[in-house]
């Protein structure tokens, strides 16, 4: 039989593994639109019972904690595990001991650092939620393996089950501590929901019961590959917690609760519609990485399909985002509104970045994933300087122009690197872009005629125009893109025959 996506292979051979991706892409879909929208309902109730401090004050300390967290889960181990072509029982129990032992490690030096870090802030509030969010890196560590061997195989359906019930539990019960008046330590109660149930819910899911022996030599190719990508995480961590330490000394936690919440709500609606396709972009490029002509087919399907959700929600956040934001969580918090608008700005080219960083990986060139991570970093820092005394507004506006000055080199590195058709990628996103800007002009218009200050009945007219407009205007300049998105619907329900012959042609069936 032939290999997989050879132009020889029969329609039916390529069938299984076009559904087979075509529904992990969709369970990815379900798990984030479900734990977003969860999380959003949470952030809304939560927003106006506790407030900006209150918000500053765990952002703050949570700054501490996602170090050590965010390398964990995604310091490139999972990445490690789907990437390598076969994996042994030693090598993933070896990873599962090391990453655990690595938690504990982490739980440990937060819970002595707390007090510190509550002496040289100056806020002794700030001590104890930081030791209670000290548990997240150790339960998070539990769980980095299962993910990994559940992603590797595409069953993604436990991970759409642990984030569900995270958010659900989690949003729930800080809803009822906020009621009591827990204040902060009901957002407290929020963090620790997640890694508690992925802990839970994958370890059960993956089926993996680990051996009580750990060899070093094992997890060191692994941790090879990983390496780079840690790296890259540092200066990704280094850019969460570097804003809110400057604004922490410059303005104090109120400040940095406005940035918090800017930046949560921006990353939220970059996983609504980056993550799904991020889910099953990776072990999909990992077959194409040595078949450029095939890889720049797959770039170019996700960046298309993920343009389809991204652009017009970004766009609609550059006109709406400061009403939006005091409209749902209240006058208090429009500033955080105003940096949003600014880090908009960024947004239609957020999945091409971070798709790119995926095909990256999946060629193995972690190397490339870290040079750019730092060169991001300095570019961050030189715009941030000079732009610190705006507050919420120059960091926001810092990240949006990085954002920008990077895709270039992206795309050169791409081409040389990778062997990437850069035409063939970036040709999708024209007619998507056109249809918002059609979007863009209704929102406006809209907003101009009434003329008032924001209220939900004007907010929720201009953004349903811009909706509605551009998707009258989808048909019109983007009848391929949609075309191709009905077909990858249609193999994640099972279509096979001619069905899958199309979806081969429109290139959904070699990626994604």
């Amino acid at each position: 039989m032939s290999e997989p996506g050879s132009g020889g292979e029969p329609v039916a051979t390529a069938a299984p593994e076009a559904r087979r991706i075509a529904r992990g892409a969709l369970w990815a879909t379900l798990e984030v639109w479900g734990v977003e929208l969860l999380q959003l309902l949470a952030f809304l109730l939560l927003a106006r019972l506790v407030g900006p401090e209150a918000y500053g004050l765990v952002a703050l300390a949570m700054a501490f904690v996602l170090v050590p967290q965010n390398l964990l889960v995604h310091g490139g181990w999972i990445e490690a595990l789907v990437q390598r072509p076969e994996l042994s029982r030693a090598e993933v129990d070896s990873v599962f001991w090391l990453l655990a032992g690595l938690g504990l490690v982490s739980t440990c030096l937060l819970l002595a650092s707390a007090p510190l870090v509550s002496s040289w802030f100056g806020l002794p509030e700030l001590g104890p939620l930081l030791a209670a969010l000290s548990v997240c890196p150790l339960l998070t560590s539990l769980m980095v393996v299962p993910a990994g061997l559940l992603q590797r195989r595409l069953a993604l359906a436990p991970l759409a089950l642990r984030s569900i019930l995270g958010a659900g539990v989690g949003g729930a019960v800080a809803v009822a501590l906020a009621l009591a008046g827990a204040g902060p330590w009901a957002l407290v109660a929020n963090e620790i929901a997640w890694p508690l149930a992925g802990a839970v819910v994958l370890g059960l899911a993956a089926g993996h019961r680990p051996q009580p022996a750990f060899a070093l030599r094992q997890v060191r190719a692994i941790g090879c590959f990983a390496l780079g990508i840690t790296g890259e995480q540092l200066v990704t961590l280094g850019e969460l917690f570097l804003p809110r330490l400057l604004l922490a000394a410059a303005a104090g936690p109120i400040a940095v609760g406005l940035w918090g919440l800017a930046r949560k709500l921006f990353e939220l609606s970059a996983e609504l519609v980056t993550r799904p396709a991020l889910r099953v972009a990776l072990p999909g490029f990992a077959r194409l990485a040595h078949e450029p002509r095939r890889l720049s087919e797959g770039l170019a399907t996700a960046v298309e399909l993920t343009a389809l959700l991204a652009v017009p929600g970004y766009l609609v956040g550059v006109v709406l985002a400061p009403d939006l934001v005091a409209t749902a969580f209240g006058e208090p918090w429009r500033e955080a509104g105003e940096a949003l608008r600014l880090l908009a700005l960024s947004g239609p080219i957020l999945p091409l970045g971070l798709l790119l960083t995926s095909a990256f990986q999946a060629a193995g060139r972690a190397d490339l994933v870290l040079a750019l991570g730092v060169a991001g970093g300095l570019v961050l820092l030189a715009l941030l300087l000079p732009l610190l005394g705006w507050g919420a507004y120059g960091v926001a506006a810092a990240f949006s122009l990085r954002g920008w000055l990077l895709l270039p080199a992206r795309l050169l590195l791409a081409r040389r690197i990778l062997g990437i058709a850069i035409g063939s990628v970036l040709r999708p996103l024209l007619p998507i872009l056109l249809a918002g800007a059609a979007m863009v002009a209704a929102a406006l218009l809209v907003r101009g005629v009434l003329d008032e200050p924001a209220s939900l009945a004007s907010v929720g007219l201009a953004a349903g125009c811009a909706i509605v407009t551009y998707l009258l205007a989808l048909p019109l300049v983007a009848r391929p893109a949609l075309r191709r998105a009905a077909l990858g619907l249609r193999a994640a329900r099972g279509g096979v025959d001619r069905r899958t012959a199309r979806l081969k042609e429109s290139g959904w069936g070699h990626h994604l």
